[in-house]
């Protein structure tokens, strides 16, 4: 089978479609399916990448050591970047035109999203009658008008909530973005998303739910987070460490404010408390600060699927989110997290007291935490994503 990926961002931008883009083509390259990826990208990564480029595009070989005996040593694919420097429909068609090169002789397209990916794979899709599979991560409209909406900094604004979202009339950039990802989703052949929440928003769009395939996305393994850190060790912070951590973009539904808000009257229950809020970190550095805190917070008002919750459960972090959304699909309340309403100050800071308090809540939430893991392998969700794929093929 040979799949041609077509995706917004791939390392080293971040980003959850960056991460899965580059996971999947590994893991498919080394089950001995054939892969091509397109993927948009700025002057400093074409002046960083050591290989041919001609104008706009920048194409290179990615070499992806095996780890199965059965294949060869050593593989790659073919790694397309279009520059991203130019207006929003000359990207567009040279995105197009690229992928249309990779397309000849694919069994199928896999977009990463409706737009900046999708739009151009639905057309090369009908040109040479390839079957098209999107992933939906989430809401692209509203993501796009939260965040012009929140570039006004002169005013105090309220988030739209995502289920709020459906249900109004905003811009006309807004509503032609809703079209176009309800347009690109029905005519896709097939539809995977991450959590039931998503399916339900996207049958929300008038999509046959019958396309909608729900595949969860992987956590890290336990090992692979605790690489120098002995499993006999991972409640060796409970009762020494007094740092509550948040992480994660910093988007106006994220509710980091509240967190800032609350702290002080934390430190009335507790002086020795200290909060800790990261964007930006590096992973490997955020994975570390993880490992000597005391519990993950994360005030959202908004996840499709939160890898980042994993990610915390993968370092023994007992976890208070949100009881929104696809949270509900990770967290069960007072079994391996606890939940609490979005932006509720009383509600975050009583878990958050509650959480320091009783240690062997903690260790409770952080053995159920692991146990939470082994239902979100990545061999699970390779697994399935082949299986959708190849379908799509028939």
């Amino acid at each position: 089978m040979k799949i041609v990926i077509a995706s917004g961002i791939y390392p080293p931008d971040s980003g959850g479609p960056a991460t899965y883009s580059q996971l999947i083509a590994r893991q498919f390259i080394e089950r001995g399916i054939e892969v091509s990826l397109i993927c948009y990208s700025d002057k400093k990564m074409f002046e960083m990448s050591d290989v041919r480029s001609v104008g706009d595009v920048n194409t290179s070989k990615v070499i992806q050591q095996t780890k199965r005996s059965n294949k060869r040593s050593d593989q790659s694919f073919k790694l397309v970047r279009i520059l991203r420097k130019h207006n929003i429909l000359v990207r567009y068609v040279l995105y197009a035109f690229n992928l249309l090169k990779l397309s000849i002789g694919a069994d199928v397209i896999y977009a990463q999203g409706p737009l900046s990916a999708g739009l151009p794979a639905m057309w090369v899709s009908k040109i040479l009658r390839k079957r098209l599979v999107v992933k939906i991560v989430g809401d692209y409209a509203w993501e796009q008008y939260q965040n012009a909406k929140f570039k006004i900094k002169s005013q105090k604004l309220k988030v739209d909530l995502i289920d709020e979202f459906q249900n109004k009339k905003y811009d006309w950039k807004t509503e032609l973005r809703r079209k176009i990802q309800k347009f690109v989703c029905k005519k896709a052949r097939t539809i995977i998303v991450p959590s039931e929440y998503l399916k339900k928003i996207v049958i929300g769009w008038g999509i046959d739910e019958n396309k909608i395939k729900v595949i969860y996305n992987t956590g890290p393994s336990i090992e692979e987070i605790n690489v120098g850190h002995p499993m006999s060790n991972i409640y060796s912070n409970i009762g020494t460490s007094d740092v509550i951590i948040s992480a994660g973009r910093a988007e106006p539904w994220k509710g980091y404010d509240v967190l800032r808000e609350i702290f002080p009257d934390l430190l009335k229950e507790n002086p020795q408390f200290e909060l800790k809020i990261e964007h930006k970190m590096p992973h490997k550095q955020l994975m570390a600060n993880f490992k000597v805190s005391e519990m993950f917070v994360l005030n959202t008002g908004y996840e499709g699927f939160s890898h980042i919750l994993l990610e915390a459960m993968a370092c023994g972090l007992p976890i208070i989110t949100t009881n929104v959304c696809g949270n509900p699909e990770i967290i069960q309340d007072g079994e391996n997290g606890l939940l609490v309403e979005y932006n509720n100050e009383k509600q975050l800071k009583n878990a958050i007291i509650r959480l320091h308090a009783d240690k062997e809540l903690r260790k409770k939430i952080i053995e159920n935490g692991y146990k939470t893991l082994e239902k979100f392998t990545l061999e699970k969700m390779i697994n399935e994503t082949i299986t959708i794929l190849s379908e799509s093929t028939n």
